[in-house]
């Protein structure tokens, strides 16, 4: 099977957490991986980057535009997009379309309409719950996901929303749970943890981040020798400016010496810290799945988040995490007190953490999308 996996506007294979890289990028490089040891995979993104064959997998950079720019400014390339893809391959060769997210998925309509070609759309994250509602945006989602072949999706959250916000029939929308890279994610259980909080995402509004600062502000009550280092650089039109917005809360709490700014790091450094810290906070305002909670729970990590989306179908109180509608709460305090200062509490949730986390394999998620596109390409 020929398989065409569209990523218009990242880079799979980037950093993850650079740019408008994050949980999408880590899904689309490691579905593909898994789909090629079985299946003709070819990978397309428009953003600069380094094209490559391995084997049955091939990476393409159709070298449209920078990394650094704006997810909102690329949506103008999608034409030249589609023109390139067209001239870069012979599109009739392949058996069916995967988009990834909706500017993907625009083009994937277009061809799938056009050739004939069956394909499925996942959204890595809907336009619906975003600050300042893209009206355009979720418009698009309906129209792509009123035509392609199938929607997936990574929870019963998710699931809900698709079906009631943008009326699309329950037997078309197929859970597929993604999965960890134990090859990377596998802790050092003799490590000593040190008193490390550690918050991994893009630095942009939705992802609460503020939140978090508040939250680190309130934990001096608790015990005041601990870090919070914070991965990931400013994405987004207004990302520097929160950045910057950011910066300035810490001076205005006297946080200086509990908080550091990382930038990007690449997944082998992000686990090196993974491996020293007792706490994920993890603030993001909606996510269709929070693939960073399984990744540190993987590693160990107890997961503290706010109480929302799918998260809910990862955390279980008290046992890998906790989530709260409020992070300034007695509950979480306490939560938050055991694991600093005591060893044999934070054992026993670590454990926890990694036994629960056994249930998330890329290699299971490949093989449930390797029967869909099956079942589209016999049918």
């Amino acid at each position: 099977m020929n398989i065409l996996q569209l990523a218009f506007h990242t880079s799979p294979f980037s950093i993850v957490g650079k740019n408008d890289g994050g949980g999408m990028s880590v899904y689309v490089q490691q579905i593909s991986k898994h789909l090629s040891e079985n299946h003709s995979v070819t990978v397309v993104t428009g953003e600069k980057a380094d094209s490559f064959t391995d084997k049955n997998l091939e990476f393409i950079s159709l070298n449209i535009f920078e990394p650094e720019l704006n997810v909102e400014d690329k949506e103008i390339y999608l034409q030249e997009f589609k023109n390139k893809l067209e001239e870069s391959l012979d599109l009739n060769n392949f058996d069916v379309i995967h988009a990834h997210y909706w500017l993907s998925g625009l083009v994937a309509k277009q061809i799938s309409d056009e050739l004939n070609i069956p394909f499925i759309f996942t959204s890595h994250s809907l336009g619906v719950f975003l600050e300042g509602y893209n009206k355009e945006r979720v418009d698009c989602e309906k129209i792509i996901m009123t035509g392609c072949n199938f929607v997936t999706s990574s929870s019963n959250f998710e699931n809900t929303l698709i079906s009631e916000n943008y009326n699309i029939y329950t037997n078309k929308i197929k859970k597929i749970k993604p999965g960890i890279n134990r090859e990377i994610f596998s802790p050092d259980l003799t490590l000593k943890r040190e008193n490390i909080f550690l918050s991994v995402g893009r630095i942009q509004k939705q992802k609460g981040q503020l939140q978090t600062l508040e939250f680190l502000n309130n934990s001096r009550k608790i015990v005041n020798d601990f870090r919070c280092i914070f991965i990931g650089g400013p994405s987004g039109k207004h990302g520097s400016e929160y950045l910057e917005e950011l910066k300035q809360t810490v001076n205005d709490l006297n946080l200086d010496k509990h908080v550091q700014f990382l930038n990007n790091l690449p997944q082998t450094k992000i686990v090196e810290l993974l491996n020293k810290a007792k706490l994920l906070i993890h603030t993001s305002q909606f996510e269709t799945f929070g693939l960073v909670a399984i990744e540190a729970n993987a590693m160990g990590v107890p997961v503290l988040s706010i109480n929302n989306g799918s998260l809910m179908e990862i955390i279980e109180n008290n046992k890998n995490g906790y989530l709260s509608e409020n992070l300034i709460d007695k509950n979480v305090n306490n939560f938050v007190d055991s694991l600093l200062n005591e060893n044999k509490k934070f054992e026993e949730v670590s454990l926890l953490c990694i036994e629960k986390s056994k249930k998330y394999d890329w290699e299971n998620t490949s093989e449930i999308l390797q029967n869909l596109y099956t079942e589209l390409v016999t049918n």
